[in-house]
């Protein structure tokens, strides 16, 4: 369809105009039942225009085509799609006023037709996702073509779907690919972030915006190592050592099915069985400018803990509800290496280790596999550590020990309180360093000793 030809229906169009960060202006013609830029659309074009050339990009929904002419202004080759058929003249038509329509090749469709693919080399795939909630069954309905287009699924959002896709077609896409979505964070959405991280992808929030009582967040999804597969082996003294052999460049990390001489805290001996979870990451010690590595460990063990729904002690055992331990995290460093290690241990069954019986993930949550830990494990650790061509990588220590805190606090809402050298405490933050902030007979003191500490319930 084009748009004002002879034999077409005449379209009512608005105008809409787009000023670019270097003081261009990009003219738009828009049909009625097609979505405009908003509010919304404005955190993509803030993205999309910091981006350097870099090979294929694929846009779904293209509406006005906006943020493909951007991309294509920026040298990028775009290939974009929309159910309505208005959009897809619209953006043609938009794409030749801005003298780009070489760059695009626009088409009609979408994510669940026969038709719909990605194309070969595609390292952008972006969509801002429709977000709307189904009408109830008294409430006005858009046109069916508007309802279509800017309304999420009912249960199993639009998001969730393209994730499935990608799983299914992932031999045939480029491994560094990054999936940027705009979606709602709240009210929470049926297309939401914990769906990519239980499939393994790693995430980082690009930008935010409240829209009155919305809030809408710029999400970037990649898979950890980009097209460096963890390393599996059969049965290893320690996966800490293990990983000092590893390549130095890229997301580098060590899984072993058998481990003999793991190490806790103070070289004391990690106890393992098959199928426990038993890994090693190497991350650049660089990170160490901005996080001090007691953070580090809780952010961690925090981050962890969540995804397992139980609980972090400081500063870094995994507990359950009744207290009992799941698993722990451990870092070391050789001044010599250019990374520091991070060595994960997570039981699967329970089991008795001298006199202290410790539970597994399975107890709590059968059915997952060690394959399956492992791969949401490894999708946190590069949600914060691993950097992506396409995106910025700034870890504030601010967030990081609001949220460290923010973990361990969970804890302490079940009751937990402490002794340190036998005084009774009250626990009241972090300090910079990862260390406990308590009130001991009401004056403040700080603590990063594990051993004078008794933990009480």
């Amino acid at each position: 369809m084009n748009l004002g030809e002879k034999n077409n229906p005449v379209i009512e169009l608005q105008k809409a105009e787009v000023k670019l960060q270097n003081g261009e202006i990009i003219f738009l013609d828009i049909p009625k039942t097609v979505y405009p830029p908003r509010e919304d659309s404005a955190l993509l074009i803030d993205y999309l225009e910091t981006l350097k050339p870099n090979g294929v990009a694929m846009e779904i929904g293209c509406g006005s085509g906006i943020l493909s002419i951007l991309l294509a202004k920026n040298n990028w080759k775009v290939e974009a799609c929309d159910i309505n058929p208005y959009a897809v003249a619209a953006a043609k038509k938009n794409s030749a006023s801005a003298s780009v329509q070489h760059n695009i090749i626009f088409r009609e469709g979408g994510l669940g037709e026969e038709n719909f693919s990605i194309p070969e080399g595609t390292k952008l795939l972006f969509w801002n996702l429709p977000y709307l909630n189904p009408p109830l069954p008294n409430e006005p309905r858009l046109d069916w073509i508007e309802e279509a287009s800017m309304s999420d699924l009912e249960k199993k959002g639009w998001g969730h779907q393209l994730a499935d896709y990608l799983e299914i077609n992932r031999r045939y896409l480029e491994p560094d690919l990054l999936v940027v979505l705009l979606q709602r964070k709240y009210p929470k959405s049926p297309s939401n972030t914990e769906y990519w991280l239980n499939h393994g992808w790693s995430h980082r929030v690009i930008k935010s915006i409240w829209i009155h009582d919305e809030k809408l967040e710029l999400v970037g999804y990649w898979k950890p190592g980009q097209g460096i597969p963890m390393k599996i082996i059969q049965e290893c003294f320690s996966t800490m050592d293990e990983a000092k052999k590893l390549p130095n460049f890229g997301w580098q990390r060590i899984r072993t099915n058998k481990q003999i001489r793991g190490r806790g805290r103070r070289e004391s001996t990690w106890v393992s069985n098959e199928q426990d979870l038993l890994a090693t990451w190497n991350i650049k010690k660089s990170i160490l400018g901005n996080i001090n590595p007691g953070i580090l460990q809780i952010i961690i063990g925090t981050k962890i803990s969540d995804l397992l729904e139980q609980y972090c002690k400081w500063p870094n055992d995994i507990l359950d509800n009744s207290g009992s331990k799941i698993g722990g995290i451990l870092i070391e460093m050789d001044n010599q290496e250019e990374h520091l290690r991070i060595g994960i241990g997570i039981n699967y069954l329970a089991k008795q280790i001298g006199s202290m019986e410790v539970i597994g993930w399975d107890e709590k949550t059968p059915g997952i596999t060690t394959n399956n830990i492992s791969q949401m494990i490894d999708a946190i650790l590069s949600t914060l550590f691993e950097e992506h061509e396409l995106l910025t990588h700034n870890l504030s220590p601010d967030i990081l020990k609001r949220d460290s805190w923010r973990g361990l606090s969970k804890l302490l809402s079940r009751g937990y309180s402490l002794k340190i050298k036998d005084k009774k405490s009250r626990i009241i933050g972090l300090d910079g360093d990862g260390g406990l902030s308590t009130l001991i007979e009401g004056k403040k003191s700080q603590n990063q000793s594990i051993d004078e500490l008794t933990w009480l319930f």
